[in-house]
């Protein structure tokens, strides 16, 4: 005896040209895992290269290549995350200030990891930075290029020189020492990483 089964097939057909969205969020995930591992071991092998002036650079592109593939892997689950990686077109040397300004929690910056913060000491448009950028929620477009200007520092100098040098003494002089934020931004250390925020991907 022999069945015959008839069997019509469903064709599906994307006139919109786009994926479905969950086979894109699962292709973000799986490139977010292989970002994220590679650059997490490159990060741990070269992390003492961090001390050392102008090598600095590998272990601190490694580490925001880290976040980037985080923000990949979580951009499939929390939809705020993926629409603030949506808004920089997922590209992590994103060089547009305004859209790294109107993330609401996440971003990135010419290759560096940005991360929002509530508004914690009273003040308008604080911000930091080591390694990756942290910026309050309120903060402007040349606090974003400052904060900048200390992650080529960062590079140019080393994490050990840099601390030493400048956060040290911007830590004191932001917080103890200055009579005005203009009195602390025009410290030699915060006018240097001014200038250098101003610029292109490299330290100068």
């Amino acid at each position: 005896m022999v069945l015959v089964v008839n069997i019509t097939p469903v064709m599906y057909s994307d006139i919109s040209g786009y994926l479905p969205e969950w086979i894109a969020d699962t292709g973000r995930f799986i490139a977010g895992l292989v970002i994220g591992v590679v650059s997490l071991a490159v990060t741990v092998i070269t992390l003492k290269l961090s001390l050392i002036p102008g090598l600095a650079t590998v272990p601190i592109f490694s580490l925001n290549m880290f976040f980037y593939g985080a923000a990949l892997m979580g951009s499939a689950f929390d939809k705020d995350l993926k629409s603030d990686m949506q808004l920089i077109n997922w590209n992590p040397f994103n060089s547009d200030e305004n859209l790294v300004i109107n993330s609401k929690n996440f971003s990135f910056y010419k290759g560096t990891f940005v991360t929002k913060y509530g508004d914690l000491d009273g003040r308008n448009g604080s911000g930091f930075s080591f390694g990756v950028i942290f910026l309050e929620k309120d903060a402007s477009v040349n606090l974003l290029k400052h904060e900048y200007g200390h992650i080529k520092q960062q590079r140019f100098l080393g994490l050990g020189l840099f601390s030493v040098m400048i956060a040290g003494p911007s830590f004191i002089s932001y917080n103890f020492t200055s009579k005005s934020i203009n009195d602390h931004m025009n410290r030699w250390y915060e006018r240097w990483a001014t200038e250098w925020g101003k610029k292109g991907l490299i330290w100068w």
